[in-house]
């Protein structure tokens, strides 16, 4: 069996108790936080139900006529107001904040203090407001990995000194970048590896054949070229390469090509005393379906 390696694997958001829910949801699903939902709520909401849902009605009531053009005229009056509130809140400044992916234990605390919140009548009802104040603290907790390494296709990305990511390349896999970003809670947007040199914040330096990314105390070798590996497993402590690098590599830690392959994508984290490497096949388990994965 291709040799396993992880130093610890430790893994690839209103008004009233259920509108916060939902805010919950939206940051644990979405990573963003919407600071005017609010205002857009109390904006949108009884145009919805006082000229929306009533034109619907009728245009329903008018469908066996073949006359429900006369309701869906003013109905769409209705979706165009919606729309322009949706369109003018959101460009307000600050109106979204992203944020990193929610613990599972921050989603669960915030649910049961909603719970609390909505079941009893009394005044120790307010306690609910304790775990929900601790499920949003858990976002405090969570730090972006490092570094991302895409099951295939070979897109890597590199978390700059500045929170942003840098990736190995930006043309293709347009939803899985789109997806770190996200969940990573990058700040701007994505820079492409230097072909040759050193990234902005020195952390990346390249050459044609590898670049070495270094944080923490950390070095990385993210292999371009298979040549090149024998020369870099000597130095890092971690090498990512393009092709199975098992018998090439026996000191570093290795993610090669099968490791991609068998587990999908990725995450590291780097710290001084351990390098934590979370893959997809940790969370999904092994599944006889999963095309490619360890048996």
């Amino acid at each position: 069996m291709h040799r396993r390696k992880c130093g610890v694997i430790g893994s690839s958001l209103f008004h009233g108790s259920t509108a916060g829910c939902a805010d919950e949801a939206t940051i644990y699903h979405f990573n963003r936080f919407p600071l005017y939902s609010l205002v857009a709520n109390a904006l949108a909401v009884p145009i919805t139900g006082f000229w929306i849902m009533p034109w619907a009605l009728v245009a329903c009531l008018l469908m066996p006529f073949g006359a429900e053009g006369l309701a869906l005229t003013p109905m769409g009056w209705g979706i165009e107001a919606v729309k322009a509130i949706a369109d003018g809140v959101t460009s307000w400044p600050g109106a979204v904040v992203n944020l990193p992916s929610m613990p599972a234990a921050g989603l669960v605390l915030v649910a049961l203090g909603g719970l609390w919140l909505s079941i009893w009548t009394r005044r120790w009802r307010w306690l609910g407001l304790a775990p929900i104040a601790a499920g949003y603290l858990t976002l405090l907790l969570v730090r972006p990995p490092d570094l991302l390494i895409a099951g295939e296709g070979g897109l890597i990305a590199a978390r700059s000194a500045d929170g942003g990511y840098l990736l190995s390349r930006l043309r293709g896999q347009r939803i899985v970048q789109e997806a770190w970003l996200r969940r990573g809670a990058a700040s701007g947007a994505a820079e492409a590896f230097p072909r040759i040199g050193n990234s902005a914040d020195g952390r990346l330096s390249c050459t044609a054949a590898a670049c070495v990314y270094q944080a923490r105390g950390r070095s990385v070798a993210l292999v371009r070229e298979a040549d090149a590996l024998a020369d870099e497993c000597a130095h890092a402590d971690l090498v990512v390469s393009p092709v199975p690098a098992w018998r090439l590599c026996q000191g570093p830690l290795i993610i090669d090509s099968i490791d991609r392959r068998r587990y999908g994508a990725h995450a590291v984290w780097l710290d001084p005393d351990a390098i934590r490497i979370e893959s997809v096949a940790d969370w999904r388990g092994v599944r006889r379906w999963v095309p490619g994965a360890a048996r």
